[in-house]
C-alpha cells in the first residue's frame, strides 16, 4: 500500500525501461482515485527515470482515505498501465492533542443528619409528633447556610435541598411537611 501524504508537496518516482520503442516524446501521469474523488498528475520521463509531481492534498483529501493509484504511460502513441496500487493518505506532520476536562459541580453538596429528639414536653398532640424540632432543626441549617427571609427567592435552590435532606434523613416526619414548612415561614429570620 502506497501512503500518500496530504500536507505536503512529494515526488513519485520510479525507475522504467521500455524495449522496442524510444523514450524521446514519452509521458507520464499518475491517477489517484477515491469514492469521492479523481485526481491527476502530469509528469516526465528523463534517463529512464519517471518524475510525477503530486501537489498537497490537504483541502482535496482527508486523512484516512484509502483509493486506487494507477501509473499510466505513454510511448510512442501507445498506452501502458505498468504499475497500480492501494493508496491511504496520512498526514506527514502532526501534533495530537487530548484533553482530559474535569467538570466539578459549583451546587452546593448539603447533607443533613440530624437525630431525633424526643422531648414529652414540646410534643405536639397531633399523633405524639413534635413539630417544632424539625422546625428548629431546618431554621439553624438555613442559619449556617445564610438562607433567611429576605434571600429566600435567591437560594431557594439550596431551601429545597435542605428541606430534601431532611425529610430524606427523617422520614418520619413526611406526614407532617406541610405544618413544619408552615411553621419554618415564621421560623426563618
Amino acid at each position: 500500500m502506497y501512503t500518500l501524504y496530504i500536507d505536503k508537496p512529494e515526488d513519485f518516482i520510479c525507475e522504467l525501461s521500455v524495449k522496442n520503442a524510444s523514450m524521446k516524446n514519452a509521458s507520464a501521469r499518475i491517477i489517484i482515485k477515491s469514492d469521492d474523488i479523481n485526481l491527476l498528475f502530469e509528469g516526465k520521463i528523463e534517463n529512464g527515470k519517471c518524475i510525477v509531481p503530486i501537489k498537497r492534498l490537504k483541502g482535496l483529501l482527508d486523512e484516512n482515505v484509502r483509493g486506487k493509484m494507477n501509473l499510466e504511460v505513454i510511448v510512442e502513441d501507445t498506452f501502458f498501465s505498468p504499475w497500480n496500487d492501494d493508496f491511504l493518505t496520512e498526514e506527514h506532520t502532526s501534533i495530537k492533542v487530548k484533553v482530559n476536562e474535569t467538570k466539578q459541580s459549583t451546587k452546593p453538596v448539603i447533607e443533613v443528619k440530624v437525630p431525633i429528639k424526643t422531648d414529652k414536653k414540646v410534643m405536639n398532640e397531633r399523633k405524639g409528633v413534635n413539630i417544632w424540632l424539625p422546625i428548629h432543626e431546618i431554621s439553624k441549617v438555613c442559619n449556617r447556610f445564610n438562607i433567611n427571609k429576605s434571600n429566600l427567592k435567591s437560594k431557594k435552590n439550596d431551601f429545597y435541598q435542605i428541606i430534601k435532606e431532611y425529610f430524606k434523613v427523617n422520614p418520619e416526619f413526611n406526614p407532617h411537611k406541610c405544618t413544619i414548612l408552615e411553621g419554618l415561614k415564621h421560623s426563618l429570620k
